[in-house]
């Protein structure tokens, strides 16, 4: 099965370096990046150009203009220009473990997306990592280690239980915790409710409107949680002012059992096929 693998970034090379190596060191092996570039400016391009210069795995650049956090709108350009059979979405200061794509295809199945867990570093050991541009391997047992050095917040979430287990579906029809810094789900299911809505603008609930609208699809939620995390490295919160706004459109969604967007993947992917 081919997988695309989407990584959002805005102005940070220096995360976005230490995730591509992890992102390029996979146990799986039939799967492309597609950077999701909210308007970073050539420092970003410059990072991107070199790891596919030397890389075996396709990367592919979406870029848009610097108007404002516009995550949403540049996540569907990066599924438009996909070609996996399976989206899998991950922000670009999420290191990943070299399981991290084969463990959500182990994962997957028709009639669910399944979001996964993520291990906060803290700012000390994310200084450290980021001076060294060189990450660890992130495996179970040096994650133990880490915590008892207090380098990693919590570590509950590296504990593994089986793929399918009947836990994975006791919360079926929760969309709370599910974010896109670890989330997988089929494209098809993303094309058919219009993928993110364009009119997110600004920080917030673009990826709980997305889980919403899946599962008033009847695209329901099976957990990843304890079988596929990331780590996180620590950042300083993002702007919350339009906060109130998004949320609006959120609860018009919760409310109104929305299932397709106005504006979403659909009219880029359409846009592309006419320039094409």
């Amino acid at each position: 099965m081919k997988v695309s693998l989407i990584v959002t970034t805005y102005n940070w090379p220096e995360a976005l370096k230490l995730v591509l190596k992890s992102a390029l060191n996979q146990d799986y092996q039939n799967y492309e990046i597609i950077i999701a570039d909210d308007g970073s400016d050539e420092k970003t391009t410059s990072c991107i150009e070199e790891f596919t210069k030397v890389s075996n795995v396709v990367i592919k650049h979406a870029w848009h203009e610097d108007l404002g956090f516009r995550a949403a709108q540049i996540r569907n350009k990066a599924v438009s220009i996909s070609n996996g059979e399976y989206l899998i979405f991950i922000d670009g200061d999420c290191i990943l473990p070299h399981s991290f794509i084969k463990d959500h295809v182990h994962l997957s199945q028709p009639g669910f997306f399944v979001p996964g867990s993520r291990l906060k570093l803290s700012k000390d050991y994310t200084d450290q990592l980021i001076s060294n541009s060189v990450p660890h391997n992130f495996q179970r047992e040096e994650i133990v280690k880490l915590w008892l050095k207090r380098k990693i917040k919590r570590v509950h979430p590296i504990f593994r239980m089986p793929a399918n287990s009947s836990f994975r579906f006791q919360r079926k029809n929760k969309w709370q915790g599910a974010v896109t810094c670890n989330l997988s789900l089929w494209r098809k299911d993303f094309f058919d409710i219009n993928g993110f809505n364009n009119d997110f603008i600004g920080w917030g609930l673009e990826d709980s409107d997305l889980v919403i609208r899946l599962m008033n699809n009847n695209i329901y939620r099976k957990d990843g949680k304890f079988y596929s995390y990331v780590m996180h490295l620590h950042h300083k919160e993002v702007s919350r002012l339009n906060e109130s706004e998004n949320y609006a459109k959120f609860q018009l969604s919760l409310e109104k059992r929305t299932t397709c967007c106005t504006s979403g993947v659909n009219d880029m992917a359409k846009e592309r096929n006419e320039l094409i």
